[in-house]
């Protein structure tokens, strides 16, 4: 039972017009200092988690509603055993029922009475990561079984350009990624569970790989092997299709990816990405969109970067996503393509001029 103690006894602070804030009583949370593992205590008695326009909130929640909401904090405060209950500020506390709509106001996460809990971390996936030549050539086996297992986009199921998403960035190293697994699936990882196991990576063509790269793109489950795609950038000015961004409505035909279906191509091939992987991921999307600079500024709430991230290519692992020299299989011959439409179109344009040079001799 959740302990209604913790919310505080008069009204809290007062949310601009229009603003959804989610927020945790600071003694239910555990901070832990990446130097010498102890806690560190919050000078404030109010942790606020997420804060932004209802508009956007109910934008990704959907009919979802409130449900959507207790996901993402237990997803941040309690992923593993989702404990707590969401209340909502209307005049007095109220427990708040999944199906209830979103409001503007002020939510509380309240974990049970004398349980505290560490905050998710987040993940950011800035820069380039210096990897050993051992580690590139890990990356590019992961990529191949990757391909190989999916064969199509996730989303368009487009067959060519691909290439393997990383769920997790490759500079969280194993530890980091096996305590991720483990926290968002409920699984035990095996003892030589590395970050670049197939597992963690998805086929995407190249555009959707950079929004997913860069947690612009994310999925929400809705079923087994079938998510949403949600677009976590809200300008009403900027149109995410499958051909690429733009800035106006694009010529038909076109495909918003704001609201598609993905899936696994082969969900009965092994090494799957669980759910909780994903939901992982989809987590560090919404941080990214409505985190509030109270959580996202925490001392060691980063997840620490374990490889070198360098300004020079110079043997760097790109983490947008590509593994490999080759950005996509049929790399080569795309760019041949391109080559011999360009050779093409200029011995026409000369061939042009020869005529109208002759039509006016």
């Amino acid at each position: 039972m959740s302990s209604k103690s913790l919310l505080p006894a008069t009204c809290p602070p007062e949310s601009p017009s229009g603003q959804l804030r989610l927020c945790i009583p600071s003694p239910s949370v555990r901070l832990e200092s990446d130097q010498d593992a102890t806690t560190t205590a919050l000078s404030e008695t109010t942790l606020c988690l997420l804060s932004g326009s209802l508009d956007d909130f109910i934008l990704f929640a959907g009919q979802e509603a409130s449900q959507w909401l207790l996901d993402q904090a237990h997803d941040i405060c309690d992923p593993t055993h989702l404990r707590g209950s969401l209340w909502v500020w209307k005049g007095a506390w109220v427990l708040v029922a999944r199906t209830d709509p979103l409001i503007a106001s002020t939510y509380f996460y309240i974990l049970p009475t004398n349980l505290t809990t560490p905050l998710s971390k987040i993940s950011r996936r800035d820069g380039r990561s210096k990897a050993s030549s051992n580690t590139r050539n890990n990356a590019r086996i992961m990529r191949s079984r990757v391909l190989e297992r999916d064969e199509r986009c996730w989303v368009t199921k487009n067959t060519e350009p691909l290439t393997n998403s990383h769920i997790c960035p490759k500079r969280m190293g194993d530890d980091l990624a096996r305590g991720v697994f483990e926290a968002f699936t409920g699984l035990p990882h095996s003892p030589n569970q590395s970050i670049l196991d197939p597992t963690f990576g998805l086929c995407l063509t190249l555009n959707l790989d950079t929004w997913f790269c860069s947690h612009v793109l994310g999925f929400r489950f809705v079923s087994p092997n079938t998510y949403r795609c949600h677009i976590f950038n809200t300008d009403p000015q900027c149109f995410y299709t499958a051909a690429g961004a733009y800035r106006r409505i694009p010529p038909p035909p076109y495909l918003l990816i704001h609201g598609c279906i993905a899936s696994p191509p082969n969900p009965d091939r092994d090494s799957i990405p669980p759910p909780g992987l994903l939901r992982w991921h989809y987590l560090q999307c919404v941080i990214k969109k409505f985190g509030h600079s109270n959580y996202t500024s925490l001392a060691g709430i980063q997840f620490p970067n374990l490889m070198e991230v360098v300004d020079s290519d110079e043997d760097s692992d790109d983490e947008s996503g590509t593994d490999d020299e080759a950005d996509w299989p049929s790399k080569s011959l795309d760019l041949g393509r391109a080559i011999e439409a360009e050779r093409v179109e200029g011995q026409e344009r000369l061939e042009l001029v020869d005529e109208w040079l002759l039509s006016t001799s």
